[in-house]
């Protein structure tokens, strides 16, 4: 290489580090952006610019328009960064724009980065340069229903902020409503020191709050919190009872009553109220209605036959409905029940009684249950002595007969070496199932 070359390279490698010196990020830095413009929520005469640009934002131009002739009416031109950074934020109008006239205008905007490339965005957003209304919260003379008490009497106070000068006024004669979720809307107007006053009538828990929106150019619109207004029921009751008390499976029984309510002038019956009829049993368990559409009739009463299956009760349900089978909020549900007693039956199959080689008597055979069958099943062994009508005397119990596949079986030796008769006996179970009683055998004193 020759030392003119060496110079040469030498030279550009010196021109291109000098030119690296120069600020890499500000050639390469994007214009500003502008995400969006408009009036401050909270005060609709003060502009609020969102706007964004790598090398920060210097300086930020809101100019305000007519929507209809794009006539530039006032220019805003300080603002301050009042959230995020000078990168990416938020800025808001030192000073409010002071218009001539209530609406709706255009927010076009010019924004100015610090190396002073410029963006201008027509139709960033729109000022509503409009009365902004609010509610108080709203009074009530009471916030539950009753029977005989279904009105509400609402009152409130509407006010407004002005644009112009950020002050808060009350709002004279204009109309507001009163809404509730299920009822009719009632209309009122406030006075000249922005209240009113207006009563609605309830059928029903509810939700009421005020509204306020005439659709003019000089207000925007408003609704209040709602305030719930609950209902206070009156009481019902069932009277119901299941007569016999107890029957053998199989029989029928009348579960019978009346259901009553207590009006403002006492109790009174709920004549021609659909309710619900279904059995159960003692763990709980409740299975399909007893009757389908049973009603009360003019006196409230009731009184279906059915035939229960299983010890247990009988519950009545009345869910709160009027006549045509609608929700009355006024009438709570309720529920009754009444118990009643199964006796399942038990049977002996067989039974026999004879004397074994040692002249004890062994006494065995089975018992048999038709649908239900009882957790323990205790047998006697029973004897009475010949030509007697004496008692019969337990010589043996057998705490649980066991199933063999014929049924439930049992046996027992006893030492009897008097003639007599003997028998099998079950004592049933209290509710549950029927005593039996097995054939008896007669047999001779031991040899």
């Amino acid at each position: 290489m020759t030392a003119k070359l060496r110079v040469l390279i030498v030279a550009l490698a010196s021109a291109a580090a000098l030119m690296g010196v120069v600020p890499a990020a500000a050639i390469a830095a994007a214009p500003p952006t502008v995400n969006w413009a408009h009036g401050s929520q909270d005060d609709p005469g003060i502009v609020e610019v969102y706007a964004s640009a790598e090398a920060g934002i210097e300086g930020l131009t809101a100019h305000i328009r007519s929507m209809t002739s794009g006539e530039e009416v006032a220019t805003v031109t300080s603002f301050s960064l009042s959230s995020g950074t000078v990168h990416e934020g938020v800025y808001t109008a030192d000073s409010r724009v002071q218009l001539d006239k209530f609406g709706i205008y255009r927010i076009d905007v010019d924004a100015i980065d610090t190396l002073g490339q410029r963006t201008s965005l027509q139709s960033a957003g729109s000022l509503v340069y409009v009365i902004q209304p609010s509610f108080s919260a709203l009074s009530f003379d009471h916030t539950t229903i009753t029977y005989s008490r279904r009105t509400v009497k609402v009152k409130g106070t509407l006010s407004g902020k002005w644009p112009t000068d950020g002050l808060v006024r009350p709002i004279s004669g204009q109309p507001v409503e009163i809404l509730s979720l299920f009822g009719p809307s009632v209309g009122v107007q406030t006075g000249s020191d922005g209240r009113f006053t207006g009563t609605v009538t309830l059928n029903k828990a509810d939700d009421i709050s005020a509204y306020f929106n005439i659709r003019s150019n000089d207000y925007g619109f408003a609704e209040s919190e709602s305030q719930h207004i609950s209902v206070q029921p009156l009481r019902t009751r069932i009277a119901v009872k299941v007569t016999p008390g107890q029957v053998k499976a199989g029989e029928p029984v009348t579960i019978s009553g009346q259901l009553t309510w207590n009006s403002p002038d006492g109790w009174q019956p709920l004549a021609n109220r659909p309710f619900g009829l279904s059995e159960c049993d003692e763990f709980e368990y409740c299975w399909g209605a007893v009757d389908d559409q049973p009603v009360t009739d003019a006196e409230g009463r009731f009184s279906i036959t059915a035939v229960p299956h299983v010890t247990g009760y009988y519950q009545v349900g009345f869910s709160g409905k009027d006549e045509n089978g609608q929700p009355d909020p006024f009438l709570p549900p309720v529920t009754s029940r009444a118990p009643v007693s199964v006796l399942q039956p038990a049977q002996f199959s067989d039974f026999t009684a004879a004397r074994n080689e040692s002249g004890q008597v062994v006494a065995s055979g089975h018992l048999n249950f038709s649908n239900y069958t009882p957790g323990t099943i205790p047998v006697q062994i029973q004897y009475r002595a010949s030509g007697t009508t004496s008692s019969w005397v337990t010589l043996a119990t057998i705490e649980n007969a066991d199933w063999d596949g014929s049924g439930y079986g049992f046996s027992a030796t006893v030492d009897q070496p008097a003639g007599g008769q003997w028998r099998a006996y079950y004592a049933g179970q209290a509710r549950w199932f029927e005593t039996a009683v097995s054939t008896k055998v007669l047999v001779s004193a031991a040899t």
